[in-house]
């Protein structure tokens, strides 16, 4: 799936195991720092052996996690990097967890969703539409207004075609008002209710000027989708 979230530019933090709770604020200043600026820290131990009571490897990471939570997980799947290859002698890889960049877009009526939840929800709007993820380029639109849905195309057009009453019935008919509704930008997760969703839902068939695959899913059953590509062809997708 062509997923346009930015890379994450690693940078390391050495840390010395015999040293390591004298320097800890200072380590733990520098990757707070670090990692609202979308970057990954690898935490490279330096030094001979290991010293007389220091912290193993292990216990380095977890201190480092407790210490930085909730704004740095470890490095998952769902993160790329500028430079894949890890250091040598790396203890962890941390990352922005609940950390919002400060280079997403903003769209009004809509909350922005830290990485690791929308990734998350998209891949479940995605099993149950498709079975799963497609692997390689393929974009949201190909894969959800072109392919072979697990349930029903209940809408489909261009939105200059569309009649704006047909088009809010359909989604008002699909709709949880009190449940919530994601927004993909191809980058990142937007959340706001259903009920505000059918509200700004004219605006959203008519965006003018959007360059970009969207899509619009429901976030607590998944049971539907739209789903546009540039241009304006879309498709409401209503799921088994």
């Amino acid at each position: 799936m062509l997923i346009k979230t930015p890379p994450l530019s690693p940078r390391s933090v050495k840390v010395f195991p015999a040293l390591f709770k004298a320097q800890l604020p200072d380590t733990l200043n520098v990757i707070r720092h670090a990692i609202p600026e979308w970057t990954a820290v690898h935490v490279v131990v330096e030094g001979a052996g290991p010293a007389r009571n220091a912290p193993t490897k292990e216990q380095i990471r977890d201190e480092l996690l407790a210490q930085l939570k909730p704004m740095a997980a470890l490095l998952s799947p769902i993160h790329t990097l500028t430079t894949p290859e890890i250091p040598p002698n790396t203890v962890c890889t941390l990352v922005p967890d609940r950390v919002r960049p400060t280079f997403a877009p903003e769209y009004q009526g809509w909350k922005f969703i830290y990485q690791a939840d929308a990734r998350a929800r998209l891949k479940d709007i995605f099993d149950r539409a498709l079975g799963g993820i497609p692997e390689g380029t393929m974009g949201v639109a190909d894969a959800l207004v072109k392919g072979q849905i697990r349930g029903q195309a209940v809408l489909e057009g261009w939105n200059g075609s569309l009649v704006i009453p047909a088009f809010k019935r359909t989604i008002e008919a699909l709709i949880d008002p009190a449940g919530k509704v994601l927004f993909w930008d191809t980058a990142f997760g937007f959340e706001t209710t259903g009920e505000a969703f059918f509200a700004m839902s004219d605006l959203i068939l008519q965006m003018p000027g959007a360059q970009t695959d969207r899509l619009y899913f429901d976030a607590t059953n998944f049971s539907w989708f739209l789903a546009f590509y540039p241009g304006g062809e879309m498709r409401v997708g209503m799921l088994g």
